[in-house]
């Protein structure tokens, strides 16, 4: 078979000592740690994807035509709930996190 490759090169890991994020209304709120749901305490958890370089070859994604294209690989967001503070309210509320690494392309100006 033959050989796959990814156009961008992403890094996943598990964050648990979270403390800021920004929340779906472009808030800053405060991550609390802890979790306490009916006397158990569990500690809060999120799966976050970047990218692990912006130009994983000289010209940027791999596997792109050079010629015809620029490229760059960005990390994208999304969405996931936690409990946050706000002043002295614990709220569950969608935070935003890394989620996957992109590629972005745009045309290259055609030489006549």
């Amino acid at each position: 078979a033959p050989s796959k490759f990814s156009v961008c090169d992403s890094v996943s890991v598990w964050v648990g000592d979270k403390t800021a994020a920004t929340d779906i209304k472009g808030k800053e709120v405060t991550v609390l740690g802890e979790v306490n749901i009916n006397n158990n305490v569990f500690k809060q958890y999120f799966f976050e994807t970047k990218c692990r370089d912006p130009k994983p070859v000289s010209s940027g994604c791999r596997g792109i035509d050079a010629k015809h294209w620029n490229s760059y690989c960005t990390t994208t967001h999304t969405f996931v709930k936690a409990l946050t503070m706000e002043g002295q309210q614990a709220a569950w509320r969608f935070i935003r996190i890394d989620t996957a690494c992109v590629c972005v392309l745009s045309r290259k100006p055609v030489r006549p």
